[in-house]
């Protein structure tokens, strides 16, 4: 399931893209704000942005700009500003799409999904994820947490990678057991709670770690950053 986070100030607009994308299988985050949209960035990481240009606390461009600086995710402008002037500055501030209202949303689900696709096919060609404190990178095989390096064994590395690209956010242990192993079994809870607890060995995550895997009575996973 990818990530979207939507940044819309206009109720019904959020509420219509909200509804829609949501019945796609997308989970969306909403922000009416820079600064909602700020906090959520904190807390976790979209896989894509949709950004309106005008905001009550601010302009989207310069937003992006500073998006650019802390995710990789595809941005994609959904504005009224239609001027080629506006459009070019879009771009310039690295956004990857811009859209002009009003739109159809079945062309927005179109142009999401083909961003999604191309930003896929990057992070195959770098796997690799670098977030304050913590490196974890396919290709080598190893993990740094805090400064400290360590080797782990292949499904403990790719469970950190995506409870790594998804951080702040909770993944089910189905979501987990299908991406890694490519489909599900009975005891799919107890092999991922399993491996889980190995790869907090092997990291050595204790109470002064930065991160920490938390995890529910449902069977769902949050890696999140430890605020001292």
């Amino acid at each position: 399931m990818a990530h979207i986070l939507l940044v819309e100030d206009d109720s019904d607009i959020m509420q219509i893209n909200q509804s829609f994308l949501e019945k796609e299988g997308y989970s969306v985050h909403c922000a009416s704000s820079i600064q909602q949209a700020s906090f959520l960035l904190e807390e976790c990481i979209p896989d894509l942005v949709l950004l309106d240009v005008m905001l009550p606390d601010g302009s989207g461009i310069e937003f992006c700009e500073i998006l650019r600086q802390k995710t990789k995710a595809p941005v994609i402008f959904l504005t009224a500003l239609d001027e080629t002037d506006d459009i070019i500055r879009g771009f310039r501030s690295g956004c990857d799409d811009y859209i002009t209202k009003p739109y159809d949303l079945n062309v927005l689900k179109l142009r999401i999904e083909a961003q999604l696709r191309r930003n896929t096919k990057q992070e195959v060609q770098h796997p690799r994820i670098e977030l304050p404190c913590l490196t974890v990178d396919l290709f080598s095989g190893t993990a740094i947490l805090d400064g400290n390096e360590c080797s782990l064994p292949q499904r403990e590395l790719q469970i950190l990678y995506l409870l790594a690209s998804h951080i702040g956010l909770r993944i089910n242990y189905h979501e987990i057991y299908q991406t890694i192993y490519g489909c599900d079994v009975e005891d799919s809870k107890n092999t991922i709670r399993v491996n889980i607890s190995r790869l907090k060995k092997h990291l050595s995550m204790d109470d002064m770690s930065t991160y920490e895997i938390a995890s529910t009575s449902d069977g769902e996973y949050i890696l999140r950053r430890v605020i001292f």
